[in-house]
């Protein structure tokens, strides 16, 4: 292997000798060695792993079946998550209606502290009723800030209570670094949580409650006269995209949890702090483009090359 790398010309004669008096014969070839590896290190460690360049603040790449981390970049450090926070808002939901307390046809109207919450909205208004099927879609489509505290006061009667409860569930289901202040993400420094501790949340969803992951593969979503898009733009354009949840303020940037499947495997994709632009939209088609590329590439690893289970801990710098 070693003799079909090219090494530059090196003269290990008697002026080595000369100049370095204090190397012996011994120890030159050995030297040689050295060079050779400092020379070739860099361009076989790039080779072997083959990630992609993923342009986010943090990141990581998760088997949603196994556990098993394949690809992180700052995932135990702790970020501004926005919206994101609405995954363990969800997760609660789905306890409180897979408990029998809440029915997915139930109707309410919504509550003044939700009319009065700023920020992305699934666009409730006064006396007009909504089902918790339509709450559910108004928090994993347009992200609405007025669902989630509307699902606040339905599952734990306040938002203080409810968000006591998040910040419980979370230390029971192995979030270690997550604080929460608020059900909707609206920006607040307490608000905050690692890729890790993300992707642990996002697999308990999607191995608790698996009747509900079809609520976070719609496109588009409708309530009072009002379509929605979903800012996960790979949602109904890549075949193999399940989910799962978008998040954007200006001290989180723009992040994104993808998850998708093929042949059976489940991918969980966290990345936080896609840098920011003024134009949303742009902004989160670049978290899609940096979640899709996380993927492709986890997927690549984990189906077509079985053989090969040391790839499963790769990490990226």
């Amino acid at each position: 292997m070693l003799a079909s790398i090219p090494v530059p010309d090196t003269d290990f004669g008697p002026s080595t000798v000369k100049y370095f008096p204090s190397i012996g014969w011994w120890l030159l070839p050995l030297l040689s060695l050295v060079a050779i590896f400092l020379f070739c290190a860099p361009r076989a460690a790039a080779e072997t792993s083959g990630l992609p360049p993923i342009d986010a603040r943090a990141y990581i790449l998760m088997n949603a079946d196994t556990g098993a981390i394949i690809a992180t970049k700052n995932a135990y450090q702790p970020y501004a998550i926005a919206s994101i926070t609405k995954l363990m808002t969800l997760y609660l939901l789905f306890k409180d209606i897979d408990s029998g307390h809440l029915q997915m046809n139930q109707h309410f109207v919504p509550c003044r502290t939700a009319l009065q919450t700023r920020g992305s909205s699934m666009f409730m208004h006064p006396g007009l009723p909504f089902s918790v099927a339509q709450m559910i879609l108004g928090m994993t489509v347009p992200s609405g800030n007025d669902a989630a505290v509307e699902a606040a006061h339905l599952v734990a009667g306040s938002v203080p209570a409810f968000v006591t409860e998040m910040n419980q569930t979370a230390r029971k289901i192995g979030m270690l670094s997550t604080t929460y202040y608020d059900p909707d993400g609206l920006p607040h420094p307490n608000n905050m949580s690692s890729p890790y501790d993300v992707a642990v949340l996002t697999r308990t969803i999607m191995t608790q409650f698996p009747q509900f992951m079809p609520f976070f593969g719609h496109k588009n979503f409708t309530y009072a006269g009002i379509t929605s898009p979903n800012p996960n733009l790979l949602v109904g354009r890549v075949p193999f995209i399940t989910g799962m949840k978008s998040g954007y303020t200006d001290a989180a940037g723009h992040c994104l949890v993808a998850t998708g499947t093929q042949d059976g495997v489940k991918l969980i994709a966290v990345i936080l702090g896609v840098p920011s632009f003024h134009n949303e939209r742009r902004g989160f088609w670049k978290a899609s483009w940096q979640s899709l590329k996380l993927l492709d590439w986890g997927f690549a690893r984990t189906l077509w090359l079985p053989a090969a289970p040391h790839l499963e801990r790769t990490s990226a710098p």
